[in-house]
């Protein structure tokens, strides 16, 4: 059987939409069940497990994800370097592996010591309006990661793109806590 249509271009690209697919699934995923979850004012441990699987597709994707990457700009580091839409996505991968660190620290602990209590009995006003902070910031940031990747340039500066990025960043924020008490019943009331 001949392989030589294989190359490592095609397998490091394979690796990188795996690395996608779990990663933003997961994210998306467990985003939608921690907001099926909380319209009860309360998570039990069943839902807090499926978050946590969510959350470990989102690691696992983000792995694979950053592998990959590295072997696709190992091909061609020069032009990597000197795009800046590659530049763009590179500055978001670290802001969802920022967040992501944030959630598995932060987020998830809490979630955990208050399973099948009232949240928002024990939530102070800043973290109910982090954690919806983060899963925005989760949700625009995959959907630019994949948006960035799926042009195969932009004729726009690093700024310029970035703009439009935080633009998105806060349109969300904005919308989303306009929306808070749809999101998450009681988010901002003590």
């Amino acid at each position: 059987m001949d392989f030589s249509f294989i190359d490592p271009r095609t397998v490091y690209l394979i690796g990188h939409l795996l690395g996608i697919a779990f990663g933003a699934g997961g994210a998306f995923v467990s985003d939608l069940l921690f907001l099926k979850a909380v319209r009860d004012n309360k998570i039990t441990k069943t839902e807090m497990g499926f978050i946590e699987i969510g959350g470990y597709c989102v690691t696992i994707g983000l792995v694979v994800l950053v592998v990959s990457g590295a072997f696709l700009f190992s091909l061609d580091p020069e032009k990597y370097l000197a795009s800046s839409k590659f530049l763009v996505k590179m500055t978001v991968v670290t802001i969802l592996i920022a967040n992501g660190f944030l959630l598995h620290a932060v987020h998830i602990p809490r979630m955990k010591k208050r399973l099948n209590e009232s949240l928002t009995a024990h939530r102070s006003k800043f973290w109910k309006l982090a954690l919806i902070g983060s899963g925005v910031l989760s949700a625009v940031s995959w959907v630019s990661a994949i948006i960035l990747g799926a042009f195969k340039s932009i004729p726009y500066e690093y700024e310029a793109i970035l703009a439009v990025y935080v633009g998105a960043v806060i349109l969300a924020t904005a919308v989303a806590y306009v929306l808070r008490d749809v999101l998450v019943p009681q988010a901002h009331k003590r």
